[in-house]
C-alpha cells in the first residue's frame, strides 16, 4: 500500500512537471524551426533544426543590447535590494517586538500590491526632471526599492530562524553588532538570500511596464524588446521563440547554481 502511495506521488509530480515544462519546452523547439515547420498544420516534433532564428536575433536586431541591459538592471538592482532590505528584515526579525511592528512590517509589504499602472506616470515625470528618463539607473532604482520591500518580507522569516545565542555569543567576544551581522547572520541565511535573490531577479526581468514607459533608446529591457518581433503580417515565431530563449537561458543557468541553497531556504521557509 505504501509502494503503492508512493508511485501515485511520483506520477502525480511527474505529470505537473511536465504540465509546467511543456510551454518551455515547445519554445526551445520552435526556435530551432524553420518557418514552413513553424507554421505546419499538424504540429512538428521532428524536424531538421536550423540556427537561422538565433542568427538574425543575434545579427540583425538590438536584441542582445537589449538582453545585456536586462541583466545589468536585474543584477544591480537585486543586489540593492539585499542591501537594503537585509537590514531591514534583520531589524524586524530582532526587534520587531514593539507595538505597531506588524503593522508595519504589512505595510511594506502592502507597497507591492500598489498596481503598477497607478505609478507609471508619476514615475516618468519624476525621472524626466531628473534627467533620468531612459537610463538604466532609473530602472536600477525603480526595480531595487520596489524588490526591497519583497527582500524584507522574506529575509525577516529566515532571520527569525537563526538562534539569538549565536548572535550574543559572538558580541560577548566584543563584536560590534555590524560585524555580526555580517560575519555571523547573513552567512547563516545565505539559503534565504539566495531564494530572495532568485525571486527579486526573476521580478526585475519579467517586468514590462515600467520599462516601456521609462525607456525609449538606450535603456529598452528584453521583455519591451520582445515585443518588437510582432510585425505589421503577424508575429515572428522562430525568432521571438530565439529571443526569449536566450532571455530565459541565463536565469536558468543561475538557479541551477544556487539550486541547493534554494531548496534548502525554500524547506526552512516552509516550516516557519
Amino acid at each position: 500500500m505504501k509502494t503503492t502511495g508512493t508511485a501515485l506521488r511520483w506520477l502525480l509530480m511527474l505529470g505537473a512537471t511536465a504540465i509546467f515544462a511543456f510551454p518551455l519546452l515547445w519554445m526551445v523547439l520552435t526556435a530551432f524551426k524553420s518557418r514552413i515547420d513553424v507554421f505546419a498544420p499538424t504540429p512538428k516534433f521532428l524536424f531538421v533544426p536550423t540556427f537561422e532564428n538565433f542568427r538574425l536575433v543575434l545579427t540583425a536586431s538590438p536584441f542582445p543590447s537589449h538582453l545585456w541591459n536586462s541583466m545589468v538592471i536585474a543584477v544591480a538592482s537585486t543586489v540593492l535590494a539585499l542591501v537594503l532590505g537585509a537590514p531591514c528584515a534583520h531589524g524586524f526579525a530582532r526587534h520587531g517586538t514593539f507595538r505597531g511592528a506588524d503593522s508595519l512590517a504589512f505595510w511594506v509589504l502592502s507597497l507591492r500590491m500598489l498596481p503598477p499602472v497607478a505609478l507609471a506616470v508619476p514615475f516618468f515625470l519624476v525621472f524626466s526632471r531628473l534627467g533620468l528618463h531612459d537610463s538604466l539607473a532609473a530602472l536600477i532604482l525603480l526595480h531595487g526599492v520596489a524588490n526591497t520591500a519583497l527582500a524584507i518580507w522574506l529575509l525577516r522569516g529566515f532571520f527569525e530562524e537563526i538562534p539569538r545565542e549565536l548572535e550574543e555569543s559572538a558580541q560577548l567576544e566584543g563584536w560590534r553588532p555590524w560585524r555580526v551581522f555580517l560575519r555571523v547572520t547573513l552567512p547563516l541565511a545565505g539559503p534565504g538570500l539566495a531564494a530572495t535573490a532568485v525571486l527579486c531577479l526573476i521580478t526585475s526581468l519579467n517586468e514590462f511596464l515600467f520599462a516601456l514607459v521609462l525607456t525609449a533608446d538606450r535603456a529598452v529591457t528584453a521583455p519591451v524588446s520582445l515585443s518588437n518581433f510582432q510585425r505589421f503580417f503577424g508575429l515572428e515565431w522562430g525568432q521571438f521563440s530565439a529571443a526569449a530563449s536566450l532571455f530565459v537561458a541565463p536565469l536558468l543557468l543561475f538557479t541551477w547554481f544556487v539550486q541547493p541553497h534554494l531548496v534548502r531556504g525554500m524547506s526552512v521557509r516552509g516550516k516557519a
